[in-house]
């Protein structure tokens, strides 16, 4: 048998294997990602985070609404009280007294829309947990289907390993070279069949002398326009 058409099986074989592999990556990077776990993973603790903020924010507003109202207690009784009868500290009091009565009010309007960030954060939180214990359950049968088919594929990888390998004992190290270099490079085909004088490759008719060499010729003859492996 020729070494093109030994090459050109075992270019049949490589091709196989491409896809084989390609196949396997595709498993092995899915099995990585652990689908969308990830993401939601992230997400969850993202939204976890979110509600301590916004719990902490509305109680530090409850905790300053009750400080104001204090402190306007406080303003309130040493302002009516009687004890203070200096003008000066009189207005210095009723001053403080207007700010912190304004301080008050925007606290106070601030506490709603505080309680409700935190409500809703909770709720996101929840919602994000359910989705994930959910998604979790899911993945452990897909990774489960995942795996044995990468163990499939894997098998089928070594099984056109060891036939490309039987394939190429009986082709010269140089014409193995020349496929090898030139299989990447002309995008997985290296070898191409010719048809009614024309390459199947580039898709070119070919001269007539290289036809004329691909009868008569022992070693391989190349494409001038693509430079592929022809093969009669």
């Amino acid at each position: 048998m020729s070494s093109a058409r030994l090459l050109l099986d075992m270019q049949e074989i490589d091709q196989r294997l491409a896809t084989s592999a390609a196949e396997f990556r595709k498993l092995a990077s899915q099995l990585e990602s652990e689908g969308n776990l990830k993401r939601l993973r992230e997400d969850s603790e993202s939204s976890r985070f979110k509600v301590l903020e916004t719990r902490l924010a509305a109680g530090k507003l409850d905790a300053e609404v009750t400080a104001l109202k204090t402190r306007m207690e406080d303003i309130e009784s040493r302002l009516y009280g009687g004890a203070i009868t200096n003008l000066r500290e009189l207005t210095a009091l009723e001053e403080e007294h207007n700010l912190s009565k304004r301080n008050l009010a925007a606290a106070e309007e601030s506490v709603g829309p505080a309680k409700l960030a935190a409500e809703q954060a909770a709720t996101k939180h929840d919602s994000l947990q359910v989705q994930l214990l959910e998604t979790e359950e899911e993945w452990k049968v897909t990774s489960r289907e995942l795996k044995k088919r990468a163990r499939d594929v894997s098998k089928v990888c070594k099984g056109l390993e060891m036939e490309r390998n039987g394939a190429s004992e009986g082709v010269g190290e140089r014409d193995l070279a020349l496929y090898r270099n030139l299989l990447p490079r002309k995008g997985g085909v290296a070898v191409a069949r010719v048809e009614r004088g024309i390459c199947q490759g580039c898709r070119i008719k070919l001269p007539i002398r290289e036809i004329g060499q691909l009868k008569s010729a022992d070693n391989l003859v190349m494409c001038s326009s693509c430079g592929r492996i022809l093969l009669a």
